[in-house]
């Protein structure tokens, strides 16, 4: 009970604060006085009439964050286990991870244009920025795994990948779903900057065309589109993420 009430106390609070921000918003927007500020009648004008195009473009770009977050997660398991397992490979995959989470993505276009096919782009970008969350938690996944766990294995005779299966990847899960959680607001992000580099549809796209053609409820609209959608997926997984922490007895976040 009383962990329902705090979380209805979280949710009032979140409403709250929300509701705040647009009574701000709107009263900010209607005494600006000019064209760069979008009020929210404008932008619910918007999105009614043009819902379309936003849905078709929300589905373009969710999508190639989808493939790219399953990219990126995958790339970053593999390497948390190679890193776990291979002598002297953690600090160098550890390295790797870092530079390519702190190189700009905006800096990494115009390589990744000249290289592979533009529309491929947005989805490095996503892979991108979903590796390096999920591979710092798995890499903690592989390691709070017990050895005596793994010693017993082996001597009933279970090989590396047996282990792998049995042991070593049930152990990891809770870990790589919290590192997921962090990375969809990431991969969203990285597949609608990807966008601007040449693409044709997208919510990137018609973020660029807003801001070149001056159209700020376009803009707005956009925006609120991105902020809502990453915080529903990030809302899915992290009720996910919990399910399996409760399931294997684990209390609190695990990263």
């Amino acid at each position: 009970m009383p962990s329902l009430r705090r979380r209805a106390g979280t949710s009032l609070l979140g409403l709250a604060s929300l509701a705040a921000a647009l009574l701000v918003w709107d009263r900010f927007a209607s005494g600006a006085g000019r064209g760069d500020v979008a009020s929210l009648d404008a932008v619910g004008r918007l999105l009614v009439d043009r819902h379309e195009l936003l849905v078709a473009a929300a589905a373009v770009t969710l999508g190639e964050a989808a493939l790219g977050l399953l990219t990126g997660t995958a790339f970053a398991v593999v390497a948390a286990w190679a890193a776990h397992v291979a002598a002297g490979a953690r600090g160098p995959l550890q390295h790797l991870m870092l530079i390519c989470y702190a190189v700009p993505l905006v800096a990494l276009g115009p390589l990744l244009t000249a290289s592979v096919d533009r529309g491929a782009i947005p989805v490095i970008a996503a892979a991108i920025s979903a590796a390096l969350p999920v591979f710092s938690s798995a890499e903690a996944g592989f390691g709070a795994v017990r050895e005596g766990l793994r010693d017993l294995l082996t001597v009933h005779g279970a090989g590396r990948w047996r282990r792998l299966v049995l042991l070593e990847v049930p152990g990891a899960l809770p870990y790589a779903i919290d590192g997921i959680k962090f990375a969809v607001p990431g991969a969203l992000l990285g597949a609608l900057i990807g966008e601007w580099f040449g693409v044709e549809r997208g919510l990137g796209v018609l973020l660029v065309s807003g801001l070149r053609e001056g159209q700020s409820d376009l803009v707005t609209a956009v925006s609120v589109l991105v902020v809502v959608t990453s915080s529903a997926v990030y809302a899915l997984f992290a009720r996910w993420a919990r399910t399996v922490q409760r399931r294997r007895g684990i209390t609190g976040s695990v990263t």
